[in-house]
């Protein structure tokens, strides 16, 4: 076992036995209480607070059941760009606005997991929340 001196901070290797001594500074360890260093815990602690830290704030943001951004970016897409008429910059900027609202508003009604089963089911209520948006 390697034990650190409590004086003069040394690394000692022991073994068990009485009258033990820091090989360096010939101090006894007699009255001491050594235990193994708990790196590992310290760091699995710091990361699991970090970790839990950033879902709490996720979820109190609204993060938590967010789309995969590659659906999100196509769902956008077909909205703003669904139509082959050309549009002002200043149209394109609200009907933008509108659809960012409308798929915040649709998939807190709408879960991912409800997505991936019915797809189709999501387009009512995208067009209920783009309406209510305007």
């Amino acid at each position: 076992m390697i034990v650190e001196c409590p004086h003069c901070s040394e690394d000692n290797e022991i073994e068990y036995a009485e009258n033990i001594r820091c090989k360096k500074c010939e101090k006894d360890y007699k009255g001491f209480e050594f235990s193994k260093r708990k790196i590992i815990t310290g760091t699995a602690l710091a990361l699991l607070t970090y970790v839990g830290f950033h879902t709490l704030n996720d979820e109190v943001k609204g993060y938590g059941d967010r789309y995969p951004i590659a659906v999100e970016y196509a769902l956008l897409d077909s909205c703003i760009n669904g139509s082959t008429n050309s549009i002002s910059q200043n149209r394109y900027l609200s009907k933008r606005d509108v659809c960012l609202c409308a798929l915040e508003g649709a998939q807190e009604d709408y879960p991912y997991s409800d997505y991936e089963d019915d797809a189709k089911g999501f387009v009512p209520i995208f067009r209920r929340y783009a309406k209510s948006c305007r």
